[in-house]
């Protein structure tokens, strides 16, 4: 007989124990109670085996069986910090905060607060856009390629200019090439046009520096005396000489008259009682009346 009890008292309690889980069920005073499910609370507990609960309020929220007399509180998300406004948040998960567009949350596991996201600027493409667990990737455009705006996604190649065309102004990381009428042939013309003016420039000056040395050369070699009419006496070719390179310059000399004056005679006046004067080179004058003069 207490073989027999012995036996239904342990298959009892195996039976008790095999029922009593532990995510839904817990153990007291040798019973085992239930627990009050997800997104509710327990309020009293003393029937263990039949609790009463009650749901979570707004704001609140319970993941999992429990005993626990209070709920969860969800985080308050802030529009102030750049959150999403929370609509209807579950009662039985934790309802994260989310950040609006443009922003993305400081901690994956966290999100406490909100980040701008980065923006890629003039000469740079989006690699990858941003999240609201991550933030925008820029790459810097490639040579040979731009963009002009802000969060471009492509990089345009720079334009390739049409036959009869020319490059105007060169691309780089921000503007495209710009490219004007015109053909290699003018390209030439021009090039020989800006060559011929060096040239002609070129050739002034020597000619210019040519002509002020031979001015200088002139200036250093003595010039020979210039003859004036007449015999050049031995002392003016001295004074040609001391004088060096100055040109020596024949003056007219006037005629002196170093004769003594003749005193008038009956042979050297005229019937009016006018003396003849001697001419030079001449021996002798003779005396004649005005109106007919006879010379020996």
């Amino acid at each position: 007989m207490r073989t027999v009890f012995s036996l239904c008292l342990v298959t009892k309690l195996f039976y008790l124990v095999l029922s009593c889980e532990d995510q839904t069920h817990y153990m007291k005073a040798d019973k085992c109670c239930k627990m009050c499910g997800p997104g509710k609370r327990m309020l009293v507990d003393d029937n263990c085996e039949d609790p009463r609960c009650q749901e979570c309020l707004d704001g609140e929220y319970q993941s999992s069986y429990t005993r626990e007399t209070k709920c969860e509180r969800q985080p308050s998300c802030d529009m102030n910090l750049n959150f999403l406004p929370q609509s209807n948040p579950s009662k039985t998960e934790l309802s994260k905060c989310q950040c609006k567009h443009g922003y993305y949350c400081s901690a994956e596991d966290d999100c406490s607060t909100c980040r701008k996201h980065t923006v890629c600027k003039p000469g740079q493409r989006i690699v990858k856009y941003g999240t609201s667990i991550s933030d925008t990737v820029c790459e810097a455009c490639k040579d040979g390629t731009f963009s002009t705006h802000d969060s471009a996604s492509i990089c345009h190649e720079w334009t390739k200019c049409k036959d009869g065309y020319v490059q105007g102004t060169s691309g780089n990381l921000t503007s495209d090439r710009t490219c004007v009428q015109g053909t290699p042939s003018d390209r030439v013309a021009i090039l020989f046009l800006v060559g011929g003016v060096l040239l002609l420039i070129v050739t002034a000056v020597v000619l210019m520096i040519y002509i002020r040395k031979r001015k200088i050369g002139w200036n250093r070699i003595p010039k020979d005396p210039i003859v004036g009419i007449g015999i050049i006496q031995n002392g003016d070719n001295q004074a040609v000489r001391e004088r060096g390179d100055q040109p020596f310059i024949q003056q007219p000399q006037e005629d002196i008259d170093n004769s003594e004056p003749v005193s008038p005679s009956s042979s050297n006046v005229t019937e009016n009682g006018n003396v003849v004067e001697q001419e030079d080179g001449k021996h002798s004058i003779i005396a004649s009346s005005e109106t007919g003069s006879t010379f020996f």
